[in-house]
């Protein structure tokens, strides 16, 4: 599903040069306060984390992981870039312990590129020990860049751009409607179903994860708009697998494009400018 991309674009690291389901919990309702993200889920604050532009390490960690990303056909296609900041976290051995999205480029097919990249990493176990210098004293240190997905320009492809304001854009969270009305499961009607279903079509074990008998289960927080484009999502609760979690989002970004996902229920419509809800997707070999 996600296939190596070199000659019409590019996966930029670093700085400014370096650059199966269980269910679907849908809800409305008004808005509240986003909740803190679960531990297992966000990135640390910045001033925690080491910017791998910022040394002779974290720019050679860079170039691994260039070796493992890739720029995905379907998106490249469907004209989709943007930015995915990207935290892992490694031992002094420098091997890959975690790896997480601190915030998503808006289109979940880059976002899972991304986190896939970082598992394989990680799966690998490959080591390139920290020098003593780099987080002196700390048993792990975590490591923060940004992947930019930027596609080399064809003239037969319109270029997208997520919007910066959207739903479920930080990790972790769930904003509610503030001008929802109250929704009956029955008005719900096949929708949460038919939904679930177009995500399972996509679903594709990534063979490392397969391989090392990984299991668990990510929720997502997917927001549509009421033409049932997606507008916004974001990882709520890791599996704890970056192989799982970046798969799951690469399911979802290819019903996407696809434009695989069900109609909403007039009533739903009505109701809501935006409609946010969770998915579950269970991976069990």
């Amino acid at each position: 599903m996600l296939k190596k991309f070199a000659a019409n674009g590019l996966v930029l690291l670093g700085g400014l040069s370096l650059c199966l389901l269980a269910g679907c919990s849908l809800f409305g309702g008004r808005s509240s306060p986003g909740a803190a993200a679960p531990d297992g889920t966000s990135c640390p604050a910045a001033e925690q984390m080491v910017q791998a532009r910022d040394s002779d390490y974290g720019r050679s960690f860079l170039g691994r992981f260039s070796q493992r990303v890739s720029y995905p056909d379907e998106a490249l296609n469907a004209g989709q870039t943007g930015v995915v900041q990207l935290c892992a976290k490694l031992d002094r051995n420098g091997v890959v312990r975690d790896g997480r999205i601190a915030a998503g480029s808006g289109f979940p097919l880059l976002d899972g590129a991304a986190l896939v990249a970082l598992g394989v990493l990680q799966s690998e176990k490959e080591k390139a020990a920290l020098p003593q210098d780099l987080a002196p004293g700390q048993k792990y240190v975590w490591i923060s860049f940004p992947v930019n997905f930027s596609p080399k320009v064809r003239s037969d492809v319109v270029y997208l751009q997520a919007p910066e304001d959207r739903p479920c854009k930080e990790t972790g969270t769930k904003e509610g409607d503030l001008a929802a009305k109250d929704i009956t499961t029955e008005e719900w009607n096949g929708f949460p179903a038919q939904f679930s279903d177009a995500v399972r079509r996509e679903l594709s074990y990534p063979p490392q994860a397969f391989e090392a008998k990984e299991s668990g289960s990510t929720l997502l927080c997917v927001a549509l708009d009421q033409d049932s484009h997606l507008i916004g999502v974001s990882i709520s609760r890791s599996s704890g697998s970056p192989l799982l979690d970046g798969a799951s989002l690469a399911a979802l970004g290819m019903a996407q494009i696809k434009a695989e996902f069900p109609i909403l229920p007039n009533r739903v419509r009505q109701a809501h400018d935006t409609i946010l809800f969770t998915q579950e997707i269970d991976w069990k070999p």
